[in-house]
């Protein structure tokens, strides 16, 4: 555990240095706010939990939608993705998670190049569903992560490493997403 906070920690620290890289010359006017939308697809591996060895991730869809400030470009998004997770004889068990979004954009490459670290709140629903009842509880999810994306305009393509964090009631899951949408 210390391990990966000591590699997120550093992560998000050279991810922050990185504005120097940045082509500042061909930032937009102030006041400009850039809207996107996204479709996205991706895959979720979660960890083992309790003596539960199945996946309550697997295959991912969902949207998201947000807003990009001109300066400084703070990025305010809401995300909701499924996880079609697993079936197995002991039921069912899938994920939803619904966010909001936090990150910085970093352009480089004549704004073509789109680095974004950003930490997602929210909720999770952790769905249990077995032959005798079912569970559908809100718990609260978190997911720190980087978005690497090429902005060819209007379209806008994406791809996303997060790791998805239920504390104590669910597992947590290595989280790959690739997006496309549009940029306005």
């Amino acid at each position: 555990m210390r391990l990966r906070v000591a590699w997120w920690v550093g992560l998000w620290g050279v991810v922050w240095a990185a504005p120097a890289l940045a082509d500042e010359a061909n930032a937009k006017a102030p006041g400009k706010v850039e809207y996107s939308a996204e479709l996205l697809g991706g895959y979720g591996v979660g960890n083992q939990f309790e003596d539960d060895n199945k996946n309550r991730y697997g295959l991912a869809l969902g949207v998201r939608a947000g807003l990009t400030l001109a300066a400084p470009r703070l990025h305010f998004g809401l995300s909701f993705l499924h996880f079609n997770g697993s079936d197995g004889p002991a039921g069912r068990r899938y994920t939803n998670t619904l966010d909001t979004e936090l990150g910085y954009d970093f352009r480089l490459l004549k704004e073509r190049l789109l680095i974004r670290p950003a930490l997602a709140l929210g909720v999770a629903q952790a769905v249990t569903i077995q032959s005798d009842n079912a569970g559908y509880p809100l718990v609260f999810h978190w997911a720190p992560g980087i978005l690497v994306g090429a902005r060819l305009a209007p379209l806008l393509l994406t791809a996303e490493y997060r790791y998805d964090l239920v504390p104590d009631s669910w597992p947590s899951s290595n989280t790959l997403l690739f997006g496309v949408g549009f940029v306005l």
